[in-house]
């Protein structure tokens, strides 16, 4: 009888455990599918353009749909001119975070 008893609390601590971690996961990106830069460099140059940027949104999109996934604010980015700090033309990977860091807030 201890020995089932054991077996039952050890079950119901895993059950536990395993409804924990999406809840986990889902508050350290902040609850959203927030995308990593590296998905979006394409050529892996370690900077994005705007025609880039482009292509990798629509490319999400399209894999989003395939998936029968949730498309929610697919049509509310940011226009590259505000990814953009310092104007070169090109994304950084720091400029990207700080863009998300900006749009989580």
């Amino acid at each position: 009888m201890q020995m089932l008893t054991k077996y039952i609390r050890l079950s119901l601590i895993a059950v536990s455990l395993l409804s924990v971690v999406p809840v986990v996961a889902s508050a350290q990106n902040g609850g959203r599918d927030m995308p990593k830069f590296e998905s979006f460099d394409l050529n892996k140059d370690g900077t994005l353009t705007e025609s880039e940027l482009n292509e990798a949104r629509e490319k999400r999109v399209q894999e989003r749909k395939e998936d029968g996934r949730m498309l929610r604010n697919v049509k509310e980015h940011y226009e590259f001119s505000r990814m953009d700090a310092n104007g070169d033309g090109a994304v950084n990977k720091q400029e990207f975070l700080d863009h998300q860091s900006r749009r989580r807030n």
